[in-house]
């Protein structure tokens, strides 16, 4: 295999990028009371918002938690992604949001920067619920 296939079949994210994620969900947990979530797929999935929909049914959260969560689905095999958010979320958060986060993971995703992107998102998202949702101070 030449050098354009060993680079085209690298792995979608080293274990430090995967480091650097989990890094950013964890931040993003201490601003917020709602829930960032992320999937990442390493199979192919032929429609990522289903197969994303079907994932965040499947989340195991606490009842009252579900309106406000927000799951970044991933797949590694079609580099395709798709955004779900709880019910709450839907209804508050403005159409601009979900087309800003969809350009922007686009945008890495198309010049194969793909750690930046899901960063990004997680970081973008982090920041909407933490406006619409944020931490309570505990007393």
């Amino acid at each position: 295999m030449g050098l354009l296939g060993a680079f085209r079949w690298r792995r979608f994210l080293t274990e430090a990028e995967r480091d650097q994620i989990a890094a950013a969900l964890a931040e993003a947990g201490r601003h917020t009371r709602a829930r960032i979530g992320l999937a990442i797929q390493e199979g192919p999935s032929r429609d990522p918002q289903a197969r994303a929909h079907a994932l965040f049914s499947e989340w195991e959260l606490p009842e009252g938690e579900w309106a406000t969560a927000v799951l970044v689905y991933v797949c590694a095999a079609t580099r395709r992604f798709a955004l779900v958010g709880g019910e709450e979320v839907r209804r508050v958060a403005p159409p601009s949001f979900w087309e800003l986060v969809d350009r922007d993971l686009h945008h890495h995703f198309d010049e194969g920067r793909y750690c930046d992107g899901i960063f990004k998102a997680i970081a973008q998202v982090a920041l909407e619920l933490e406006r619409l949702f944020p931490r309570v101070p505990e007393e």
